[in-house]
């Protein structure tokens, strides 16, 4: 991704991307880790997808860990040593415009004058990918329908989106199903509101009660994490 001088951010200069030797005093909880992964994602992102060498190498680290967090098998059951709250990780983790996260939640989609079922598989506050027996061709637009929780809203929210990449075999390396991922291409204030709480309440309950014999306890150990 390009950036010109008059529009886009400036992609984060190298001694911001520098991370902090885990060898320090002060112990780190699991949101220090995935709010270290979401600058660096997002400056990934900014870098054109390749990040200077020591930054994408710790990037490729952390993601294996959030990667696992995220997993099926991350969210089973636990003693909940640590309990993290949306207030704890608004603070710590405050880069979560491309954080994507699990979703599994059945969904609605418009697609010209026809409704379809799909399953939203996972989602950030700039997409989500949907799972569908109709997996439509890229640059197709389309409305998804997010359920509201807010009483002072419609039930149902409306986001426009437009499909970035789609496939009817799914991807196999990121055990993704057949379908399409959308990139939303219109928000408003609630919505983006909206989603925001999708992703930190999905952050909320994969986070809580970290097991240090079932995740990574070498990583988690280097890292001085606190559970």
């Amino acid at each position: 991704m390009s950036h010109s001088a008059n529009g886009g951010s400036s992609p984060p200069s190298l001694q911001s991307l520098a991370t902090p030797s885990s060898g320090g005093k002060r112990m780190k909880t699991v949101l220090d880790l995935i709010g270290e992964f979401a600058v660096l994602h997002d400056a990934k992102v900014m870098w054109g997808g390749r990040l200077p060498d020591e930054a994408e190498r710790r990037w490729e680290e952390l993601k294996d860990f959030y990667d696992l967090l995220m997993s099926k098998s991350g969210v089973g059951p636990r003693p909940v040593s640590r309990q993290f709250s949306a207030k704890d990780i608004e603070a710590k983790v405050t880069s979560r415009e491309r954080l994507r996260v699990p979703l599994e939640m059945d969904m609605i989609f418009r697609a010209g004058e026809e409704f379809h079922a799909a399953k939203g598989v996972n989602v950030s506050r700039g997409g989500l990918y949907l799972s569908s027996p109709l997996v439509l061709p890229v640059n197709s637009t389309v409305t998804v329908y997010l359920a509201s929780t807010d009483v002072t809203h419609e039930a149902l929210l409306e986001a426009p989106g437009e499909v970035v990449w789609a496939s009817e075999e799914g991807r196999d390396h990121d055990s993704l199903p057949p379908g399409m991922g959308i990139s939303f291409t219109t928000q408003d204030g609630v919505l983006e509101r909206h989603l925001d709480a999708m992703v930190i309440d999905s952050l909320v309950r994969h986070l809580s009660g970290v097991d240090a014999n079932s995740l990574a306890p070498e990583f988690l150990l280097k890292e001085r994490v606190e559970l």
